[in-house]
């Protein structure tokens, strides 16, 4: 019997072989020792660890998104700013979309080159400070124009001199600086006869109506006010008067308002070598007030 099993198994042995040679010579002729073919059994099972990756869905043409409008400099408002930034690599290159207020005067820098004359004018002196503004105006080849007042005269006698010897002028600030409005036509007469000898007037706070203007004429004189004013009288900083004194609204012909006398005036020295110096790099000359 043990015998016949292993008859048996030799025989169902080489019958698995004949079929093994019979398969590989009927596949393309290949070599049977030329690959190592896998049972089809095993090679059709898939593997019970291996997870099935997730069908995706390839999206189909989709219709451009509508891109929300950026924000861009309006040409009515030139201070808008630009809706990117410079290229940090490119420091010397400005950008396109710069505004145009700030290619034409930027932050920190001098305006426009204008030029023309501006008139610098001096209140409620003489004073002690009157000497400083009188060697900055000389030092910088510039003249102004003092609008003294009657009584600080009596107290700084030769400070008229002085002021007219430096090419300046002066001009009549009344006797005590009241309201002209206020007054009645006598008064008004006695401050300007008892004020500095000039043709020319400026009433005090520029107050002024009819009735001044009428006795000015009279009187042969010319009413002069102002355009600029820096009020410097209330020590605002150095900083904000020469802002004051240099700002986009001065023009040929302006006339700036400051103050020798009637307190502190040490800020309005020290501003004023820098008023000059910006106006005169903007083109202007700093004289006085003809015919005064």
């Amino acid at each position: 019997m043990s015998r016949f099993r292993a008859l048996s198994n030799g025989s169902l042995l080489v019958a698995l072989v004949l079929g093994f040679i019979v398969v590989v010579t009927s596949d393309g002729g290949e070599p049977s020792g030329a690959r190592v073919l896998i049972p089809p059994a095993i090679a059709s099972t898939p593997s019970t660890t291996a997870t099935e990756s997730p069908k995706v869905k390839t999206p189909g043409p989709r219709a451009p998104a509508r891109k929300k409008p950026t924000a861009s400099p309006s040409p009515r408002h030139p201070s808008a700013p630009p809706s990117h930034k410079p290229r940090a690599d490119r420091p010397d290159k400005p950008s396109s979309q710069g505004s145009q207020k700030h290619r034409s005067q930027p932050k920190g820098e001098a305006p426009t080159r204008r030029g023309g004359t501006v008139y610098l004018t001096f209140d409620d002196g003489p004073s002690p400070y009157t000497p400083a503004i009188l060697n900055i105006l000389r030092a910088t080849h510039s003249t102004a124009t003092f609008f003294e007042l009657g009584f600080r005269q009596a107290e700084y006698p030769a400070e008229a001199a002085q002021i007219r010897a430096q090419g300046s002028n002066i001009g009549n600030h009344t006797y005590n600086h009241p309201n002209l409005t206020k007054l009645k036509p006598g008064q008004i007469r006695w401050q300007l006869a008892h004020g500095p000898q000039g043709r020319c007037v400026r009433p005090p706070y520029g107050a002024t109506n009819k009735t001044v203007r009428r006795i000015l004429a009279e009187e042969g004189k010319r009413q002069v006010l102002w355009t600029i004013d820096t009020r410097d009288w209330s020590r605002p900083g150095t900083t904000q008067i020469v802002k004051a004194a240099t700002s986009s609204m001065i023009r040929a012909g302006s006339i700036v308002l400051m103050h020798d006398g009637g307190g502190n005036r040490s800020q309005t020295v020290a501003a004023l070598p820098q008023v000059i110096a910006t106006l005169q790099q903007h083109g202007y000359v700093i004289r006085r007030i003809p015919g005064c």
